[in-house]
């Protein structure tokens, strides 16, 4: 059994994200049937791989979401086989065939009696690779581990999931005005709708991400680094836009691509890329500055729909900073009409819009709509912290 000595990654609520990069702190919690970390990952060695990570401080029941990617080859290994279980008890089974995240539940009663979780994986289709294609690598290899974020589902019983214009929170936030309002939230990408809309209640906060096209997976390797070496004169580049009207700057580090806001013609492109140099650490520090701080709910909206396993990636990478909330906006469904905020996971919001801008006019946004949004998240959060 490790020490239980102070560990990184763990936040006040318990969130952990355990990292199987080279660079990363899986080395704390890995047990037996590991390889060595590579750049990215970390493979299983045999049939049975274990690790530990310290309980939770705060109980209720918790997501543990893995981002694994298995071994195959052609159809003499076309599937990877995993059985997890926590503490002697099986919470998953599954059949891997691709790169991707997988969730299993894990309940309170499972892990509360012990100051550590043990988590045992089985995957009993590990093969050599010599055996398979005749590559000279004589492990025993089955899946390559890159994260595993533990999360702590959301408790209905200890807060309200939605705000109605009935209760007191909700009336006295729908009488904040517009511009006051939008202040409270902080844009973390994908793009610049949520930064315009901001802008349209006259609500100009400071944001190295407000009008930026930030990948999620961009931004949560960024997070994990603390944004590090971003605003560097070497990976900064400044470049026309595809309608040769307007400059745009890439950061080349973690490819995240925004508007300076200046026309071709209107400054020269040595001159902006001085600005950005100067600006872009400015703009670094206040973002970690507002994370460590967590007292904005954040924004992220995808380009495409996006699955819940990496949104709760997302929350645990944003809650090694604090505990801050996010709220994931999606495309209203059959369920959910536009205006429905719900809550997913202890941090996590899901509010649900009635559409997004057009690509080619990120102007012509639902304006109404993401007051609305912001209004009925703004009274949940406010409502949760009060329970």
């Amino acid at each position: 059994m490790a020490n239980s000595g102070t560990l990184a990654g763990l936040d006040s609520g318990g969130s952990l994200v355990i990292d199987f990069g080279r660079n990363g702190n899986s080395a704390i919690y890995r047990r037996t049937g590991w390889s060595q970390p590579e750049p990215r990952h970390t493979w299983t060695i045999g049939q049975e791989s274990t690790l530990e990570f310290p309980r939770p401080s705060m109980p209720g029941n918790y997501l543990l979401v893995l981002e694994v990617g298995p071994f195959l080859w052609r159809d003499q290994v076309h599937q990877q086989r995993l059985i997890v279980s926590i503490n002697g008890r099986e919470i998953g089974n599954f059949v891997i065939d691709q790169v991707g995240s997988i969730e299993c539940a894990v309940p309170w009663e499972l892990i509360e009696r012990s100051d550590w979780v043990s988590v045992t994986f089985s995957h009993p289709d590990a093969a050599r690779p010599i055996d398979v294609n005749g590559v000279p690598d004589h492990r025993e290899i089955a899946l390559a581990f890159e994260t595993i974020s533990v999360v702590r589902e959301f408790d209905p019983g200890s807060a309200v999931e939605d705000a109605s214009s009935n209760s007191p929170d909700f009336a006295h936030i729908d009488e904040l005005p517009a511009d006051q309002l939008m202040m409270q939230f902080e844009s973390l990408g994908e793009n610049c709708e949520f930064g315009l809309a901001q802008r349209r209640c006259r609500s100009e906060p400071l944001g190295l991400l407000r009008f930026a096209s930030t990948p999620l997976s961009a931004l949560i390797a960024a997070l994990k680094l603390r944004f590090e070496g971003l605003g560097d004169a070497d990976q900064i580049e400044v470049r026309v836009s595809g309608n040769h009207l307007e400059y745009l700057v890439l950061d080349r580090r973690y490819g995240i691509l925004y508007h300076p806001w200046l026309l071709v013609g209107e400054a020269d492109p040595d001159d902006i890329l001085q600005r950005e140099m100067k600006r872009l650490p400015l703009l670094k520090r206040k973002l970690l500055q507002d994370l460590e701080e967590a007292t904005k709910i954040f924004v992220y909206r995808g380009m495409r729909p996006l699955p819940r396993t990496m949104m709760l990636r997302l929350l645990a990478g944003l809650r090694e900073y604090g505990p801050i909330n996010l709220l994931w906006v999606e495309l209203q469904d059959a369920a959910h009409p536009a205006g429905t905020v719900e809550t997913i996971a202890d941090g996590l919001l899901k509010g649900y819009i009635d559409r997004f801008a057009p690509g080619e006019n990120a102007h012509d946004l639902s304006l109404d709509c993401w007051i609305t949004l912001c209004r009925r998240a703004l009274a949940i959060v406010r409502r949760q912290g009060a329970a």
